[in-house]
């Protein structure tokens, strides 16, 4: 009980590493071509031979039959090397320019859904789960490894190299801790992140292998009607699996952090 305390202490006295706890990317629900997130030349270095992209999202209906929530392109291809629909009314989900089509998962209308994309070279195999369950597998071309200086837009379709974007193709919506890493998560490695919640953070073990975290996309140059936006997520998560679970809940229900 003592370290519990002590734990709990530590936590209210030092909330500032956290600050990011909750806090959403809302993409607006009016469509626009000026409506996104751009990181050019993110450091994919890492990720050249395994990948896995992994986020929370809830898109909003805007009357598109496209909504792209992640769009990466590299210079030197007229194809986007990963593409990620998230409308229930599209099927365009591509990685090294090969389209998944009708067999493409969506996701639901205002409701949060996890997805995580992941991939590695030496199985040439790209696996897509939908709320911890693969919904859809498909082969990449032998050899092919990702390029790795490139532009990453979320909530547009770049086509044309870090522009050419178009209302007809916006995301509406929300998206949270979204984290890029440098290695394929397993099944049961991404069974256990949807489990533990949208507001759980990521699990020590994996903390090595982040290429990019949600704090370089809430930091990453914004245009148009997107926003950041306080987010439901209690900071007393941070705690979730050091202390009994009753516990915690106890302490989400009873125990505000002071704002």
């Amino acid at each position: 009980m003592k370290e519990i305390l002590m734990l709990v202490f530590m936590v209210q006295l030092f909330p500032s590493p956290v600050f990011s706890l909750g806090e959403v990317l809302r993409f607006s629900t009016t469509p626009s071509a000026n409506n996104y997130v751009i990181l050019h030349h993110p450091d994919f270095s890492g990720m050249e031979t395994s990948f896995s992209i992994c986020a929370w999202i809830r898109p909003r209906d805007n009357g598109n039959n496209e909504a792209f929530w992640f769009n990466y392109q590299v210079s030197n291809s007229n194809d986007n090397e990963i593409t990620i629909n998230s409308n229930p009314k599209g099927n365009f989900n591509t990685l090294f320019g090969d389209n998944l089509a009708s067999s493409a998962p969506t996701l639901d209308f205002d409701v949060w859904s996890h997805y995580c994309d992941t991939w590695d070279l030496s199985s040439a195999m790209r696996r897509i789960y939908k709320n911890g369950q693969e919904v859809i597998n498909k082969a990449t071309a032998a050899g092919r490894k990702l390029n790795t200086v490139g532009v990453l837009v979320l909530g547009q379709e770049q086509d044309s190299y870090a522009g050419g974007f178009d209302a007809n193709q916006a995301f509406s919506g929300d998206l949270y801790n979204l984290v890029l890493l440098d290695k394929k998560l397993s099944g049961e490695e991404v069974s256990k992140l949807y489990s533990k919640g949208r507001c759980a953070e990521l699990d020590l073990d994996l903390q090595e292998n982040v290429a990019l975290d949600w704090q370089d996309f809430l930091y990453a140059q914004r245009n148009g009607d997107v926003i950041v936006e306080r987010g439901t997520c209690s900071q007393w998560e941070l705690v979730r699996g050091i202390i009994d679970d009753d516990l915690l809940e106890h302490l989400i229900q009873h125990h505000k952090f002071h704002e």
